[in-house]
């Protein structure tokens, strides 16, 4: 459609009507040329505006676009802080905790990521856990009320599951975030609370957590053989004279305990006996699988013996080293004769510092009777429990071996026994052997348990077997208990080879590989023993009179009163110790 035209004066109309026809040219030419001027202007200001408005368009995009940039910007400055925060907090955690991973630790949370002063977190059961600030600042723990701080880690060990726990790292804020982690481990792992002092590393503070289920947990530590391989040589019975006796009764050392360390394992084998040993002051307790003590802060040391091997531990208060040595048991004489050997070393055990199982009476008393013969009748013995009821007598000699509480007595009441040592009340002396002038039947009163090991007298000591004076039978235990003691040091009892027996003493002739011997003369009447000297007299019960006598030397002893029986009813019995290739002494027959 044609665009209508704009309405004009008439007087203009004509003057461009007259100029146009004056020019030669269209009526309407200048009219034309004017609304093509006016159109042309017109065009120009739209552009111009157009223009403008899209300046301003563009404008407006740059800025946008810049102020984008520059969030962007911003924003990949902080991230790329953020990043360098958590990585650099990271760095730091690993380091602390590289030695707990090295150990089995994994870790179960952290604030890498938020840079929380604060962890919450849920901890499985059967666990311990440590919590580690990367900066060694003062770290908190708290679980179930409690409150554990302490610089730079702190622990806890938990039987429960899902136990809710907050971790916080004292006086740091996301400001000055100060890197947190908690690790765990299974609290098998490292024996829970009663076992971890032997894990390392260790936190600076452990929480008194996870008891409830302690001592299940280190029964479990115990057989996964963690607490095995502890240092264990022969050269603490070198660095003491007095630990002579000890090596002689075939000592060895099994296990140590260092001062930083609470307890040691000690796995006995079978058919040993043990001596703990430790500092005067120092308190012993024994604990066996599944928490029972049956010896509790024993002073100084304690003595266990074991038919089958196992595993026990052995517990110090106190800060000197615990050394437990073994030696086999039917060399010993059991319980008591490694008693004996202790204090023949200078150290003194009491019985209530000694234990024994029940199942091992009968084996025990069999090991009191076969150490005592020493030679001439050991596959004699015969080992049982004790009756409740009196049965037949049969038995002359008898070692028994008794629970703590246990009481007994003999049939016919008449037949006393002569013991060494010296029966006592219940709990005092649970091993004696004893003697009686004529068949007896032991049995016990009550329930405790009991047991005896029947057996004959041995070729050495057939001299007095005849004999039937009171005074004469007491001897007999004395003699079988020097015979237990001088076993123990290496000694063998021997008869005839090598003596003389002269008017005023006798004359002992030293052997191949021997080193020393102990005399003592037997005849049929009273004193009936004679125990022969060198110098110092010496009676039974007494440290033994040793001779040191080298092969082929010979020395002349004498005794106390000298013996008034004949030549020929005379016979001395004695002790000879042999030296072993090794360079030591006391090569032990029993």
């Amino acid at each position: 459609m044609a665009k209508p035209r704009e309405p004009q004066e008439p007087e203009l109309d004509e003057v461009e009507r007259a100029l146009s026809i004056l020019e030669g040219r269209h009526p309407d030419h200048q009219r034309t040329a004017r609304q093509t001027r006016a159109a042309a202007v017109e065009r120009q200001a739209a552009l111009a505006k157009e223009r403008a408005t899209s300046l301003r368009r563009q404008r407006r995009r740059a800025l946008v676009i810049g102020l984008n940039v520059a969030a962007l910007a911003g924003a990949s400055v902080v991230a790329w802080r953020l990043v360098a925060r958590a990585q650099t907090m990271r760095e730091e955690l690993d380091r602390v905790s590289a030695a707990f991973v090295a150990a089995g630790w994994s870790e179960i949370a952290s604030n890498v990521v938020t840079a929380r002063p604060r962890l919450d977190v849920e901890v499985p059961g059967s666990s311990c856990v440590v919590a580690l600030s990367s900066s060694g600042e003062p770290i908190a723990i708290k679980e179930e009320g409690r409150t554990l701080e302490a610089p730079g880690s702190v622990g806890f060990c938990t039987c429960e599951s899902g136990v809710k726990t907050i971790v916080e790292a004292r006086g740091s804020s996301t400001l000055n975030a100060v890197g947190i982690s908690l690790v765990r481990i299974d609290a098998r792992a490292i024996g829970g609370p009663l076992a971890r002092s032997w894990a390392t590393p260790t936190p600076a503070l452990w929480g008194d957590g996870g008891f409830e289920c302690a001592e299940a947990t280190i029964d479990a530590w115990l057989a996964d053989g963690h607490a095995s391989a502890s240092s264990a040589d022969d050269a603490w019975l070198e660095q003491e004279p007095t630990r002579a006796p000890l090596r002689r009764a075939q000592f060895h050392v099994v296990a140590r305990v260092p001062p930083e360390r609470p307890f040691i394992a000690v796995t006995t084998p079978a058919g040993q006996c043990v001596l703990a040993v430790a500092g005067e002051s120092d308190l012993l307790s024994l604990r066996l699988s599944g928490g029972a003590r049956p010896i509790s802060r024993a002073r100084g040391s304690l003595i266990w013996c074991a038919a089958e091997a196992a595993t026990v531990t052995v517990w110090r208060e106190g800060a000197a080293p615990v050394v437990a040595l073994a030696a086999p048991a039917e060399a010993l004489g059991g319980l008591l004769g490694t008693r004996e050997s202790a204090a023949a070393a200078g150290v003194i055990v009491d019985s209530v510092a000694t234990w024994l199982s029940d199942a091992d009476l009968a084996w025990d008393a069999r090991c009191v009777m076969r150490a005592s013969l020493r030679a001439g009748a050991a596959t004699d013995v015969v080992s049982a429990p004790m009756p409740a009821e009196p049965g037949v007598p049969a038995a002359q000699l008898v070692a028994l071996s008794l629970a703590p509480e246990a009481r007994v007595a003999w049939e016919p009441v008449s037949a006393a026994p002569a013991c060494d040592p010296p029966l006592g009340s219940a709990g005092t002396m649970r091993e004696s052997v004893c003697i009686h002038a004529a068949p007896a039947a032991w049995w016990r009163k009550g329930d405790a348990p009991a047991a005896t090991a029947r057996g004959s007298l041995p070729f050495w000591l057939a001299p007095l077997e005849p004999v039937r004076e009171p005074a004469a039978v007491a001897l007999v235990p004395k003699l079988l208990a020097l015979a237990r003691q001088l076993g123990a040091d290496g000694f063998t009892p021997t008869l005839l080879e090598g003596v003389t027996e002269l008017v005023d003493g006798i004359r002992v002739v030293g052997r191949a590989n021997e080193d020393a011997i102990v005399a003592v003369g037997l005849g049929p009447t009273a004193p009936w023993v004679h125990p022969f000297t060198r110098e110092r007299p010496w009676n039974l019960g007494d440290s033994p009179g040793v001779v040191q006598l080298g092969p082929g030397e010979s020395v002349k002893l004498t005794a106390l009163p000298l013996p008034g029986a004949p030549l020929d009813r005379r016979r001395t019995v004695v002790f000879r110790r042999e030296v072993r290739r090794d360079g030591l002494v006391g090569a032990v027959r029993p």
